[in-house]
């Protein structure tokens, strides 16, 4: 075979940090997890730094036997840090600032004769990859540390439902809470305070946070577990379509807040589909009344109402000028002016099914948001 067609055979790929290289920056990552935890300092050991440059050369933590037992002072800090109540982003913020503290000794071993060029960028990789170990390790422990109060289950189960996964996924949770999934649900979102300190096993609740939500049977009794101040109910539903219950109660709530829906200790979705429905693309409905409503859109506030109740009056009436005054409270004279002012404003649309039907649906939207009726925050899903 001639040299031209000799096989070409790939290059080695970029080796970790040799052993040497290994322990010194080890037992740098080492000693500044040391400084950062002081109250652990005496768990890292020389056993702990055999373990880090394990780790830096191989991402091995069962490799060489006798050396992995370094693994352990990473669980026990992370079972010290469980017990003293603290936060696994304190050991999160120490390994990788152990890591970017090793930074200027590698950079100083890759200047050394012999070290080779690609030292730096597998050793930056090897640090990376270190201290993503040592936080998994720690993470571990913490959590298996942590035996979870039913409260807690009762949470995350209602986390679970509200993801959108299937009831498969959350099925043993729901088993661990006690908590038997009935037939359908309704979400209900409460201003804070707004619920019972306690209800009964067959509710699921989280009251913690900024929106407090519940999630009730749809034949338990929702008065029974608020406490008289605002909520919101949603749509009844099968509990694995629980978050879309939710994301109605807090549209309903939101429209309470800008005084678009009327406010009520107990407000429920189902009572305001036509609000919902003129509300759900409120560009498009601002749109709708624009156009529909232009003719008396730039006349003074006192005459524009006066006509804009007169125009829906006269749409949604069977009969003449007698029944719209009727139901308007003035007299059959003062509508009859109007309803001229009316055709010399608005023409033949008067007369145009489609326009009619259009000029209704925004007088509608147009009631419901007065210009008191700013938009307010969103209420953030679950």
């Amino acid at each position: 075979m001639t040299a031209s067609h000799a096989p070409v055979r790939p290059a080695p790929a970029p080796s970790a940090p040799a052993r040497s290289a290994a322990l010194v920056i080890a037992r740098v990552v080492v000693d500044n997890i040391r400084h950062s935890l002081p109250e652990h300092a005496p768990l890292f050991d020389a056993r702990a730094v055999e373990f880090v440059a394990l780790v830096l050369e191989h991402d091995g933590m069962n490799s060489a036997p006798g050396i992995a037992v370094g693994a352990d002072a990473f669980r026990q800090v992370g079972v010290a840090e469980y017990a003293a109540g603290k936060e696994l982003a304190r050991l999160s913020r120490a390994y990788h600032s152990a890591g970017r503290g090793a930074l200027p000794v590698l950079a100083s071993l890759s200047r050394q004769p012999g070290a080779g060029s690609a030292l730096m960028d597998t050793g930056v990789e090897a640090l990376l990859r270190c201290a993503d170990v040592l936080i998994r390790l720690s993470t571990a422990a913490y959590r298996a540390a942590h035996t979870p109060s039913t409260a807690e289950v009762r949470r995350d189960l209602l986390r679970e439902i509200l993801s959108g996964r299937p009831p498969a996924k959350w099925a043993g949770l729901a088993a661990a809470a006690g908590w038997v999934p009935p037939a359908r649900v309704v979400a209900v979102a409460a201003e804070p305070g707004a619920v019972r300190a306690s209800f009964g096993p067959e509710v699921l609740a989280d009251l913690t946070g900024e929106y407090p939500h519940l999630l009730v049977p749809d034949d338990v009794e929702i008065s029974g577990v608020l406490a008289g101040a605002r909520a919101a109910v949603g749509p009844a539903v099968a509990p694995a379509e629980a978050a879309a219950s939710l994301r109605w109660a807090r549209r309903t709530l939101e429209l309470v807040r800008r005084e678009v829906i009327e406010d009520g200790p107990l407000v429920r979705w189902s009572d305001h589909l036509t609000t919902h429905w003129l509300f759900a693309d409120e560009v498009l409905t601002s749109a709708l009344v624009t156009r529909s409503l232009a003719p008396i859109a730039d006349l003074p506030s006192n005459e524009r109402t006066k006509l804009a109740e007169t125009l829906d009056a006269m749409l949604a009436a069977r009969g003449g000028a007698p029944e719209i005054a009727n139901n308007l409270g003035v007299h059959p004279q003062t509508v009859r002016n109007r309803l001229r002012r009316l055709r010399v404003l608005f023409g033949t649309r008067l007369d145009d099914p489609q326009a009619r039907l259009d000029m209704r649906i925004a007088l509608r939207a147009d009631l419901l948001a007065p210009e008191q009726a700013g938009a307010a925050t969103p209420i953030r899903a679950a």
